[in-house]
């Protein structure tokens, strides 16, 4: 699938998640924008992927370490474990800001937040690039938003008293895979232990990426799912505060 349509399902996934988080508000509106870029995150492993291309060489060159230890594209990143790995270390690196924030008097310890910081930004400015908002501007907006994040010590929990941070990069990796499932090459779940790629779909009704049953498909039902459950979560808070 496409990077817009793979972001496309990362937001839908914590939109349509968000009642049993219970995330509102503007964490809510972060979590959506940081679970897009999290829908392209599975792609660290290619160098010439949406997200591979977000801040040039540095993030080119830490998706050619990871094309190279994860297997190549669709390997290690696209499977159950690698799904785990990024989400424990998105889940470590939100531990370090809160224990950081928690403990600010020490200066010492402000290198703690680097880490969030870094995965913060990355994600924003990733889906940002992936949904085609604010092209240059979009990567300088993640990057700020990123920062204002870590500025504000924001390491909100879910009802599950799980970071967000975490449920974001774990629904966006999950959805990413998702939809993978639905083209012809399918995914390997089990990799290292098995290079057998699975499918969500029967063979003959599986999609090709960039064709006609993506852009005319595919998109619209995802656009069509956001919007509904964005309207779901955010429309009637949005009608109470209007005038009257």
């Amino acid at each position: 699938m496409l990077g817009r349509d793979h972001a496309l399902s990362g937001a839908l996934a914590f939109t349509a998640a968000a009642p049993l988080l219970h995330v509102t508000g503007a964490h809510l509106a972060a979590a959506i924008a940081l679970t897009a870029g999290a829908g392209v995150l599975p792609d660290i492993d290619e160098p010439g992927s949406t997200i591979a291309r977000t801040f040039g060489f540095l993030t080119g060159t830490f998706s050619w370490i990871v094309h190279r230890i994860s297997g190549g594209h669709r390997k290690g990143t696209h499977s159950l474990l690698g799904i785990a790995l990024l989400t424990a270390a998105s889940l470590a690196a939100v531990s370090w800001q809160a224990g950081a924030a928690a403990t600010s008097q020490h200066p010492e310890l402000w290198w703690h937040l680097v880490p969030a910081g870094l995965i913060l930004a990355l994600l924003f400015s990733a889906g940002f690039r992936a949904l085609r908002i604010g092209g240059h501007h979009g990567d300088a907006a993640g990057i700020a938003l990123a920062a204002a994040v870590i500025w504000k010590g924001w390491a909100p929990v879910t009802s599950w008293h799980a970071p967000v941070l975490a449920v974001c990069v774990a629904l966006g990796m999950l959805a990413h895979v998702a939809g993978d499932m639905c083209t012809h090459d399918g995914c390997p779940l089990l990799y290292p232990l098995s290079r057998h790629e699975f499918g969500l779909l029967p063979a003959p009704i599986r999609i090709t990426t960039n064709k006609l049953a993506e852009h005319w498909i595919v998109s619209p039902l995802l656009l069509a799912g956001l919007a509904y459950f964005l309207w779901r979560d955010a429309g009637p808070s949005l009608l109470a505060a209007g005038p009257g």
